[in-house]
């Protein structure tokens, strides 16, 4: 007999769960609202894209309304219907589990390789009382994967407030359990899908966060923990001379944190070197905004290549070239949402250098800044891990949270302002992991910026000449 099998047709929590042939059981559980059934429709329409047929035994819900939810979401069950891969039957209402048993068997017969029924939870609570029909129906549950040869998946209600099964011994007949939570967090609604158990992989992470997203379906957010702090990536080239003298090369995967003082309209400068560091080593920026807009930030940019003779055209066609800039308020997610969100824009970018700019509003999104330092931690390890450079720009709020993320960064630049009578001097203190502290005066990183645009000027007139 052929082995068949199957896709989660989630990425993240395929990779979790490991390989799923038949025969083999799920048992999807959760509170009402929780999403039960959208992964498990979601399970069931990515395997009918791959040629598997697959029957949605419903004992609650109407076809008509679920057909219509599923196609928000980009499920599209009309075509896998239309190509045979694919059917909806409402199982009959009853406490008489021969029945409901006898109605599974005879539409199982058609000839399926996945089969879902939502929801078990009556079924089970009709034979609470009667210890045999009980231990009958769940051998049932148990020998049916293997009378299909396929992927069999059980939705169960978890009742408000509890996460416990209280099933019995369903736990025992199934090869998985995934059980899906919602809860409030930072005044945002967080779902959370929790695996409980999994046969043949090791659960490294037991929790971790999805959502439901419109014309999408299920996406899951795998949380960036490493178990090893990555090695460093190959030396990168200084765009100044006073960089390579004094701090030395760069290397892929290396944190760089920029602060500037609270009162300091920060950025522009080190935004320019950014993009000259790109050319020089022909690598793509992403840059996320915590509190600009990508028009604002462009306009900032190009002004500032503009007062150095650089037209603005070809200063708008080298950004396009190496910058991409995209916006997020921090304060419409919670911190894991967050993350979520900017690893999703760099998987789709895929750059060689991320730029959070703003990065002094993360710190205010929760009273409980150790909650965002781990968040902030396990993301800059994983991009560390994938040889992506790290530059976070933003102000000196307090000594507290800039020295602890100064602690985790390869390179810190400072800037600090020495007020005098009649005159305020700028000095930009430079920390380099492993390395004494220097110290650049402000006419130094001038000429180092100088150099910057120098290198930008060149691009610049080599984009115009093809």
């Amino acid at each position: 007999m052929k082995l068949k099998m199957f896709t989660i047709g989630i990425s993240n929590l395929e990779e979790l769960l490991g390989t799923i042939s038949a025969p083999y059981a799920i048992l999807i559980a959760g509170h009402p609202g929780s999403g039960k059934t959208t992964l498990a429709s979601t399970i069931c329409y990515a395997n009918t894209l791959k040629g598997h047929k697959c029957l949605y035994l419903s004992l609650y819900e109407d076809k008509e309304k679920f057909y219509r939810f599923m196609d928000r979401l980009g499920l599209r069950f009309t075509d896998a219907e239309f190509r045979g891969l694919f059917k909806y039957f409402n199982l009959p209402l009853t406490l008489n589990v021969s029945d409901v048993v006898n109605a599974i068997n005879e539409v199982i017969s058609e000839g399926y390789d996945i089969v879902v029924i939502d929801s078990i939870t009556a079924l089970l609570e009709s034979v609470e009382e009667s210890a045999t029909k009980r231990a009958w129906l769940l051998n049932y549950f148990y020998q049916l994967p293997k009378l299909l040869n396929g992927l069999l998946i059980l939705i169960s209600e978890l009742p408000y407030g509890e996460e416990k099964l209280g099933l019995g011994s369903i736990e025992f007949i199934t090869d998985s359990i995934l059980i899906l939570k919602h809860r409030v967090e930072e005044r945002f609604l967080v779902r959370l899908l929790e695996i409980r158990k999994t046969r043949g992989a090791p659960i490294y992470v037991a929790e971790i966060p999805f959502a439901i997203v419109q014309g999408r379906g299920v996406e899951v957010f795998t949380p960036p923990i490493l178990e090893k702090i990555p090695e460093q990536g190959e030396e990168l080239y200084p765009p100044c001379n006073a960089h390579r003298e004094t701090i030395g090369h760069f290397h892929r995967g290396f944190l760089v944190n920029v602060f500037y003082q609270p009162e300091t309209i920060y950025g522009k400068d080190a935004l320019s070197y950014l993009l000259a560091f790109a050319i020089k080593n022909s690598m793509k920026i992403l840059l996320i905004s915590y509190i600009s807009p990508p028009s604002t930030l462009l306009e900032l940019i190009s002004r500032t290549l503009e007062r150095y003779g650089i037209d603005s055209e070809k200063v708008l066609k080298i950004i396009e070239k190496y910058i991409t800039i995209r916006a997020v308020n921090p304060y419409a997610y919670s911190t894991s949402q967050l993350v979520a969100q900017e690893l999703s824009l760099i998987n789709e970018i895929k750059p060689d250098i991320v730029v959070f700019h703003g990065v002094h509003v993360i710190r205010l999104i929760t009273s409980n800044y150790g909650s965002i330092f781990r968040e902030l931690y396990n993301e800059v390890m994983y991009l560390k891990s994938r040889g992506i450079n790290i530059v976070r720009i933003g102000n000196h709020t307090d000594d507290y949270t800039t020295n602890i993320e100064a602690s985790i960064s390869d390179t810190t630049f400072k800037s600090v302002h020495e007020y005098y009578e009649d005159k305020v001097e700028t000095k930009i203190y430079v920390f380099r992991r492993y390395r004494e502290p220097i110290v650049f005066s402000f006419s130094d990183f001038m000429k180092c910026l100088e150099e910057c645009v120098n290198i930008i000027r060149s691009e610049a007139f080599s984009l115009s000449n093809r």
